[in-house]
C-alpha cells in the first residue's frame, strides 16, 4: 500500500479489461439510434471522426498518466501544469459529466429491461454496482474480465445473426445526408461512447508499473473498442434503416428482431445488461477517485478521501456518487443525459490536451500537434452540442457548423 492509502493491484490484463468494460456499453446499445436521427447512414462518418478524437485524447491521457501516476486523472495533471483554477474546473466537470454518464447508462439498461419501469431498474443497477465497487477495484476488474468476454460472445452472435440473414446488403450509403453540421453533431454524440479510456488514469495509484501499463492498456482497449463499434454500427444499419431506429431506445433489439435468429432477441437484452453493468463497474469507482483527489486538496471535506483498509475502496465517496446518480435518474432522460455528459467531458479533455501542450518538449511522448488537434476538436464538438439549441445567432444563409467555426476562430 502506498503512502496515500491505495494498493497497486492492477496488472496489464486487469487494466485492459477494466478499460474495455468502461467503453463497450451504453454507446454501443443506444448511440446508433441517436446519431442515425441526426445524420442517417453518415452516422458512420461521425463515428470515425469521434474515434480520431478519442485517440488524440487517449495519447494525451497516456502521456500525463506516465508523468503523474497518482489518483486524480486530469484534475491532478492540470494542477501540476496549469494551476489550481484549471484543476478545479477539470475536477468538477469530470464529476458532473461522469455522474450524468452513469444516469444515461442506467436509464439505457432500464429501457432494455422494462420500458415501463425503466427508472426503477436503473436505480436497482446503481445499488448492485455500488455494492460490487465497495469490495475494491481489484475484484471489480476480475468481474469486468468475465463481463467483457460474455459481451464479446453475445456481440459475435449478433453479428453472425445479421450476416446470415438473406437479402441484407452491407453496401450502405454512408454519404447520405452528409453535411459538416451533421458530421460534427453525430461525432459529438458518438464521443460519449469512447470516454471510458480515461478511467485508467483516475486509478493511477492502483496500477502496477503505471508508467508502462496505463498507456498500453489505454490504446489496446480503445483500438478494440473502435473496431467493435464500427462493425456493430455497420451491420445494424445494413439490416434496419435509420428512419426505423432513430426514435428507438432499443435499436439493436429492433435489428435482432429482423434477423434470421430473431428467436434469440432476448440475448440482446441480456447483452445490454452485461454491457451497462460492466461500464458502471468501472465508472462509479472512477468518479469516486476524483472526489478523493480533490478531498486531499481540501476542495471537498477530507472525509471523502477515506480509503477502506480491507477493501481498498473509497467507500464514502462512492456513497456520494450513488446518491447523486439516483437523483439524476429521476431528473433526466437518456438523450439529454448523453448530450450533457458529452459536453462536460469534452471540456474535461480540452484541459487534458491543454496540459500536454503546457508540459516541456522533453516530457512528451507524442507530437504536440496531436494535443492541439484534440483540443480544437473537443471545443468544436462541445459547441456543436450547445449551439444547435438556438438559431438566434445565425447569420443569413449560415449553417450551425459555420457558426461554430466563426465563434471559435
Amino acid at each position: 500500500m502506498n503512502e496515500n492509502g491505495f494498493s497497486r493491484t492492477l496488472t496489464l490484463k486487469n487494466s485492459i479489461y477494466l478499460g474495455l468494460s468502461s467503453m463497450i456499453g451504453a454507446g454501443l446499445f443506444n448511440n446508433i439510434a441517436l446519431t442515425a436521427k441526426v445524420s442517417s447512414y453518415s452516422a458512420i462518418l461521425g463515428l470515425l471522426l469521434a474515434s480520431t478524437l478519442a485517440f488524440a485524447n487517449a495519447s494525451s491521457s497516456a502521456q500525463l498518466a506516465s508523468l503523474y501516476p497518482q489518483t486524480g486523472g486530469t484534475y491532478l495533471y492540470a494542477k501540476n501544469t496549469l494551476g489550481n483554477g484549471a484543476a478545479n474546473i477539470a475536477g468538477f466537470v469530470f464529476i458532473v459529466g461522469k455522474t450524468i454518464s452513469c444516469v444515461a447508462i442506467a436509464l439505457t439498461l432500464g429501457n432494455y429491461l422494462s420500458p415501463v419501469n425503466s427508472k426503477e431498474f436503473a436505480v436497482l443497477l446503481s445499488f448492485v454496482v455500488f455494492l460490487i465497487g465497495f469490495t475494491g477495484i481489484h475484484k471489480t476488474a476480475k468481474i469486468a474480465k468475465w463481463f467483457v468476454w460474455i459481451l464479446f460472445g453475445l456481440l459475435a452472435f449478433y453479428t453472425i445473426s445479421i450476416v446470415i440473414t438473406p437479402e441484407v446488403s452491407f453496401n450502405i450509403p454512408i454519404a447520405e445526408q452528409f453535411s459538416l453540421n451533421n458530421l460534427l453533431l453525430s461525432g459529438s454524440i458518438w464521443f460519449f461512447a469512447f470516454t471510458g479510456y480515461s478511467r485508467l488514469a483516475t486509478f493511477g495509484e492502483e496500477v502496477k508499473n503505471p508508467e508502462k501499463i496505463i498507456p498500453t492498456a489505454i490504446f489496446t482497449g480503445l483500438g478494440i473498442t473502435v473496431l467493435c463499434y464500427l462493425v456493430i454500427s455497420w451491420i445494424t444499419l445494413s439490416i434496419v434503416e435509420p428512419n426505423i431506429i432513430m426514435n428507438s431506445k432499443t435499436p439493436l433489439l429492433i435489428a435482432m428482431d429482423l434477423s434470421s435468429m430473431s428467436a434469440f432477441s432476448f440475448l440482446i437484452v441480456f447483452g445490454s445488461s452485461i454491457a451497462m453493468a460492466s461500464v458502471f463497474l468501472a465508472l462509479m469507482p472512477g468518479i469516486s477517485r476524483i472526489y478523493v483527489a480533490m478531498a486531499r486538496d481540501r476542495i471537498f471535506p477530507r472525509v471523502l478521501s477515506t480509503v477502506h483498509k480491507r477493501f481498498n475502496s473509497a467507500y464514502i465517496s462512492e456513497v456520494i456518487v450513488l446518491v447523486t446518480v439516483v437523483i439524476g435518474i429521476y431528473q433526466l432522460d437518456i438523450i439529454n443525459s448523453i448530450k450533457l455528459s458529452s459536453f462536460f467531458i469534452l471540456i474535461y479533455y480540452s484541459i487534458t490536451n491543454l496540459s500536454v501542450i503546457k508540459i516541456g518538449r522533453s516530457q512528451r511522448i507524442y507530437s504536440v500537434f496531436i494535443a492541439y488537434y484534440g483540443l480544437l476538436l473537443c471545443l468544436v464538438f462541445a459547441f456543436s452540442l450547445v449551439i444547435p439549441v438556438s438559431y438566434t445567432h445565425l447569420r443569413a444563409h449560415e449553417t450551425k457548423a459555420n457558426l461554430v467555426f466563426r465563434l471559435l476562430l
